[in-house]
């Protein structure tokens, strides 16, 4: 699993819960070789910062690699700090994850140095005594996802919370056996159907951007696409023939959701002369 921020994206910090040498908690993955794990330090801060929040104010860390755990299969002896626990009282999270680290200078693959230094971003083992469920630390890891299970009528933000929550380990939810319902006045765009029947014609039923023909017909023998305004009629755009595509429903879902919908768009303009902007 990877640590996700404030906002809900994942971190490039990867993680795991469970049972380990005899001991429960969470383990946070070492940051390297190269970019791998490179968020380490943002996604410590975070794990901190919401322990503190949900209570916790003591831990106990123990190194976790690979290499330590062979030349120190005893995990008690891989505990970094000299205390018996770790505090997360009396400063911020990132001056704690900060100590943290620098308790770790004091080993190597092999065993304790006798002067610190090296890694300071290990594998590590953190275990919130008396704590051995994965619950617990599911909004330790992921932050507080609440808010993206309640419902909502905006597609908009609908959106958002699927792409957070298709991200995280779900029950089986309950749904609404009958949904609320809102009604709202909506501004609609008047349009003009020979625009559209113009562009459905010239496809002749195959999608202008990928090439393929329409999935299915409707009304007997018309092949199905959708009219796309390139730039959308909320946005200024024109209802004529120069700013609109026949597309598949996929295409259409790729230019409105798809990560590179801008370079899709530019595509549209090389390909098809008739389109201005």
């Amino acid at each position: 699993m990877q640590v996700l921020d404030k906002n809900g994206m994942e971190l490039n910090a990867e993680c795991l819960v469970g049972e380990e040498d005899g001991v429960y908690g969470l383990i946070l993955e070492s940051w390297g070789p190269v970019h791998r794990n490179k968020d380490y330090n943002v996604a410590l801060d975070y794990i901190i910062e919401r322990l503190i929040d949900s209570g916790v104010d003591k831990v106990v860390v123990y190194l976790a690699s690979s290499p330590i755990r062979r030349n120190i299969p005893s995990i008690a002896e891989r505990k970094i700090h000299p205390d018996e626990y770790f505090s997360l009282v009396g400063n911020n999270p990132s001056d704690i994850r900060q100590e943290m680290c620098r308790y770790q200078n004091n080993f190597s693959n092999t065993g304790k140095k006798d002067t610190p230094s090296g890694n300071r971003t290990k594998r590590v083992m953190i275990n919130v005594p008396g704590v051995n469920n994965a619950e617990f630390w599911k909004p330790i890891v992921y932050g507080d996802m609440s808010v993206h299970f309640e419902p909502t009528d905006d597609e908009s933000i609908l959106s958002k919370r699927v792409s957070r929550l298709i991200k995280i380990p779900l029950k089986e939810p309950e749904g609404y056996k009958t949904p609320g319902t809102l009604e709202r006045v909506q501004k609609v765009y008047i349009r003009d159907p020979a625009v559209k029947a113009w562009v459905l014609q010239k496809s002749k039923g195959v999608c202008e951007r990928c090439g393929e023909n329409a999935p299915f017909l409707i009304n007997g023998d018309t092949p199905y696409l959708e009219v796309h305004h390139v730039i959308p009629l909320s946005l200024s755009g024109a209802d004529t023939i120069s700013n609109c595509v026949a597309l598949c429903p996929n295409c259409h879902r790729a230019l409105h959701y798809s990560q590179n919908s801008e370079e899709l768009i530019e595509e549209l303009y090389i390909n098809i002369k008739r389109l201005q902007r």
